[in-house]
């Protein structure tokens, strides 16, 4: 068989030589040259004989095209008696093209789609007996420098990198390779654990800004639907963050869309969506979107296997039968959020246990009890008491500092204009009940008080001095509940304020990332140099969202610190979907350049911080060292649930 695709149109069909007459003379001169003693020159011989590999390959899958086609209109068109006499063996001739293909030409990704097609087509073909099946050896040709078999890092086609050594269907009496036991075995480009915000908004990114097809992306939700986080959300809690849709008129979007071209202000008309309310926008995308979502169910463990992850799931019925199975991904996305995760346990602080949650609570209206105390006093905290006020009902805010009077330059990290302004109308004068406010104070200790109902015991810390600039006007409570001696701060002195209700803890939340996926990803210390202080516990990252622990595996969503900078706001988490989505396409063969320019114009791909403010200085850190280490923000910060 002749080749001229690598020669000069010009040459006469008649002069040019066949592939194997042109191997077989680099192959005499690269023997005679090794006999000679020239090493290298035998090397080079040897290299331009292998030149034609690629054309070699596309020949092979020629041939595998050839003897699959009639095999696959057998099964479109022929009746069932003759289909159930194809099984996998028939398709032995053309998987070994497309595997041979591959072998000689590992960027071919023509040869890679081929072989992965016939692999999933291979596992719901029958077996005859068992004589008759064929062994086939699994074939690893990943390319050289492969660190830990999520080869994003490669570039366009790397795809071989996760799937050419035919793990899916090398097996040919199983169906599947890579030691699985199960039949129903399926190989998913991406599981996205968590549909909420970032679930939902990395999976459009994936499928429909990227390209991946919606049914290789599964998301997984342990809730009834979409959103299931927001829907628990306390029935007055709103987004702190306004909704405005000012798109065509600036070169932003609305500020809690995940996705661009969209405005959760159009679709509910809410500046302040309720959860309730941002969960249907988020049904409303994944239905519109056509994503992949397999709701009631619970990710019980990922495990990395090879170059894929065995993600164990327990999947509930609506009837309330469950089921437990293993799904398979070449990559998995954590974006589990963090309201689901609160922090019921403080450190240092005794009798927790005899506490609510603010997130436990379903409505503050309806919540049993008309005087309250409520431990903490940032975003949850001033929201508990705004809506305990509005309600009617008596409330006392102890808080570590006296949040609502500080200023800082990222939103993150002081109370957002919306929830400051609600705290000055419910403690101006002439409103009644004024909560009261009470910082700075370290609570030691709830107790259950021998008259019935709870002591909460705290002591004062150091005065603040914070500095309010601008037309800003400092939040003052209402009458607090305290003696006038217990009024005079001093460091170390301790003041007891009883409730007859149990205390609501405002206290934030630990997180999915340290409550589930510790084993997935690294969190920095204490003990890191570059982790001390507000900077500790947060999930190590690389530039590319990655787990430095698990590599694959990618964090979106509020969790998401890097150097200095928390992005804990949807309109900052957003800007990072498309720089996980580009470093997985890629890593799964795929030509990423126009949707990563596409992203650049939505403002949806953020890659460089230096325009970013940071939440524990004046300005990012983006020394280089920002992107290997994400940092942890205030753990007062982490009194906003997901998306707040």
């Amino acid at each position: 068989m002749a080749s001229t695709a690598t020669l000069p149109a010009s040459v006469p069909a008649s002069l040019q030589p066949t592939i194997a007459e042109g191997i077989e003379e680099h192959n005499h001169k690269a023997k005679a040259l090794l006999e000679a003693g020239d090493f290298a020159g035998a090397a080079a011989e040897g290299s331009r004989a292998l030149d034609v590999l690629p054309d070699l390959a596309d020949i092979s899958i020629v041939r595998g095209k050839a003897l699959l086609a009639p095999l696959l209109d057998c099964l479109m068109t022929a009746d069932e008696g003759t289909k159930s006499h194809i099984c996998r063996q028939d398709f032995k001739g053309a998987y070994d093209a497309f595997r041979l293909a591959l072998i000689m030409d590992p960027n071919n990704t023509m040869a890679a789609m081929e072989l992965e097609r016939l692999s999933e087509l291979l596992k719901r073909m029958p077996d005859f007996t068992p004589q008759q099946n064929v062994e086939v050896e699994d074939v690893d040709v990943s390319g050289p420098d492969i660190s830990h078999g999520h080869g994003h890092q490669h570039g366009p086609g790397s795809q071989h990198e996760h799937g050419a050594d035919c793990e899916h269907g090398a097996d040919w009496k199983h169906g599947h390779g890579h030691g699985h036991e199960s039949d129903a075995y399926e190989m998913l480009d991406v599981i996205i654990i968590g549909a909420g915000a970032a679930g939902i908004g990395s999976g459009f990114m994936l499928t429909n800004v990227f390209g991946l097809d919606p049914s290789r992306v599964m998301l997984l939700e342990r809730g009834e639907a979409v959103g299931t986080s927001f829907r628990k959300w306390p029935e007055e809690m709103r987004f702190i963050s306004p909704s405005f849709n000012q798109q065509g008129w600036t070169n932003s979007f609305d500020l809690n869309s995940v996705v661009y071209g969209t405005s959760p202000a159009f679709t509910l008309h809410a500046q302040h969506p309720s959860g309730e309310q941002y969960a249907d926008y988020l049904s409303e995308l994944a239905e519109a979107a056509k994503l992949n979502v397999k709701t009631r169910t619970e990710v019980l463990g990922v495990k990395p296997d090879g170059n894929v992850f065995d993600v164990h799931v327990r999947t509930a019925s609506a009837d309330g039968a469950q089921k437990e199975e293993t799904l398979h991904a070449r990559y998995v996305v954590w974006a589990a959020g963090e309201f689901q995760y609160p922090r019921e346990k403080p450190d240092g602080m005794a009798g927790a246990e005899l506490c609510v949650h603010n997130s436990r609570v379903r409505s503050w209206a309806q919540h049993p009890g008309d005087n309250f105390v409520v431990i903490g006093g940032y975003e949850s905290g001033a929201d508990a008491a705004v809506n305990l006020a509005k309600a009617g009902k008596q409330c006392t805010v102890l808080a570590s500092t006296a949040a609502w009077n500080v200023q800082t330059a990222d939103p993150s990290t002081e109370l957002a204009p919306y929830t400051g302004q609600r705290l000055r109308d419910v403690t101006a004068a002439g409103f009644s009940p004024r909560p009261k406010l009470l910082a700075p104070l370290r609570v030691l200790r709830v107790e259950a008080a021998a008259e019935g109902g709870f002591n909460v015991v705290a002591a004062w810390k150091a005065t603040e001095d914070l500095q309010l600039h601008q037309l800003r006007k400092p939040i003052v409570g209402g009458e607090d509940c305290l003696g006038a001696e217990a009024r005079l701060p001093g460091e170390g002195k301790e003041v007891l304020v009883h409730t007859p209700h149990p205390p609501v803890l405002a206290t934030g939340f630990e997180g999915s990332v340290a409550s589930a996926a510790r084993h997935l990803f690294n969190l920095a210390d204490d003990s890191d140099d570059k982790a001390k202080g507000c900077l500790a516990g947060a999930p190590m990252l690389t530039a590319e969202d990655e787990s430095t622990k698990a590599p694959g595996v990618f964090l979106v969503g509020p969790s998401v610190r890097h150097g200095k900078l928390s992005f804990c706001f949807v309109y900052k988490f957003r800007q990072r979907f498309a720089i996980v989505a580009n470093a997985i396409c890629r890593g799964l063969g795929r030509d990423t350049t126009s949707a990563v320019e596409a992203c650049r114009k939505m403002n949806m791909y953020l890659d460089d911080f230096t325009c970013c403010k940071s939440s524990c200085g004046e300005a990012a850190d983006v020394d280089g060292q920002a992107n290997a280490c994400a940092s942890a923000v205030f753990d007062i910060v982490r009194g906003s649930p997901e998306g707040m």
